[in-house]
């Protein structure tokens, strides 16, 4: 049983949340221009406006409740979500972001499976109801997903959420479930595991998103995570970026802890980077990148791995280890030349 969780945390609170986020205050980081702001904006597939609109978004709603708190359950296509937050307008847009996710999550690299079942997603208003949910779900695991801070997790496919915002905000509660949206899709429908840093690090480039003023949809936009950018420089400028080899071998699970959890915070950050580079459709890795992918979907990634030449020459088979690291060297080839990629890629995300 794999629990995947997010952590962010918020301004103007030492909490940390369990969204992928980080501590810095929610502020623009100069201009807003592809070339002062984002190296990776050139490199992220469009998608065409007609193909948007395609997306079904009808709603069925009907009454709901948890914990004395009246909420209503909005089932979509994808997605059967139960919440009760105060504000109605959260709510509401809440199917519309999920269903625009799940297309993304399908879309973004290459052309990845429907997700085999609904995906449940609980939003709940507040720390205390979910906490309260997390002891019904995971009895033996509530203390240390509570110890975290504020957040969620998706487990077996199903999302665990709550309202992290104030006054009718919604940005950080977003990157939440689109975030988790990920964790519960790969769940439901890769017939094998992937690699932490992968999973994780798609995970961080789906949160970069704004809703659209004109049509009061969401835009994805991987790029745009001033959280994750500015945890990424503290950690440059600091010379406390973790060595590559450790991001791709270790589990997010052994990221858990130390004050504040900074080093998951700062593990976030860095798999954010990492599939900024990967993902890149302008580099060299975004094939590798797609197929990796792909074949986890279809069952095929863990075999790929350990029949690849560059993986048995360093006795990959033989040592049972992650397949972190073993799948980059499969799918990407010589980890100096990405170790030294990702290193001017960090520099480029900094500067």
């Amino acid at each position: 049983m794999r629990i995947c969780c997010l952590l962010l945390i918020c301004v103007g609170c030492g909490d940390v949340k369990v969204s992928n986020n980080t501590d810095s205050p929610k502020v623009a980081i100069g201009a807003t221009t592809p070339s002062s702001v984002n190296p990776a904006q050139a490199s992220v597939a469009s998608v065409s406006i007609s193909a948007l609109n395609n997306i079904n978004t009808d709603v069925e709603i009907a009454p709901w409740s948890f914990a004395g708190k009246s909420g209503r359950i909005m089932a979509s296509r994808h997605y059967l979500i139960r919440s009760n937050i105060r504000y109605e307008r959260v709510m509401d847009r809440l199917p519309i972001l999920l269903e625009h996710a799940v297309f993304r999550y399908q879309t973004s690299f290459g052309l990845l499976p429907e997700p085999k079942a609904i995906l449940d997603t609980f939003v709940l208003g507040d720390r205390n109801q979910w906490l309260a949910k997390t002891r019904q779900v995971l009895p033996r695991q509530a203390e240390a997903l509570g110890s975290i801070g504020r957040g969620g997790f998706a487990i077996n496919g199903t999302g665990y959420l709550y309202y992290i915002d104030w006054a009718g905000r919604d940005r950080d509660t977003f990157a939440i479930a689109v975030h988790e949206g990920w964790h519960q899709y790969v769940q439901s429908t890769f017939q094998e595991s992937i690699p932490s840093w992968l999973d994780e690090g798609v995970a961080t480039y789906m949160e970069g998103l704004r809703f659209r003023p004109a049509d009061d949809n969401p835009a994805f936009r991987p790029w745009d995570n001033w959280e994750r950018r500015r945890r990424l420089r503290d950690l440059a400028r600091s010379g406390r970026l973790i060595p590559l080899e450790e991001l791709l071998d270790r589990p997010v699970q052994s990221f858990i802890g130390g004050r504040r959890n900074d080093e998951l915070l700062g593990y976030y950050a860095q798999v954010w980077a990492l599939a900024l580079l990967l993902a890149d459709q302008e580099g060299p890795y975004r094939a590798g990148f797609e197929q990796m992918l792909q074949d986890a979907a279809k069952g095929r990634f863990r075999r790929t791995v350990m029949n690849h030449p560059a993986v048995i020459s360093r006795g990959g088979r033989s040592r049972n280890a992650h397949l972190g690291r073993w799948g980059a060297i499969a799918y990407f080839g010589d980890l100096e030349e990405l170790k030294a990629a990702y290193k001017e890629k960090i520099r480029g995300l900094t500067s």
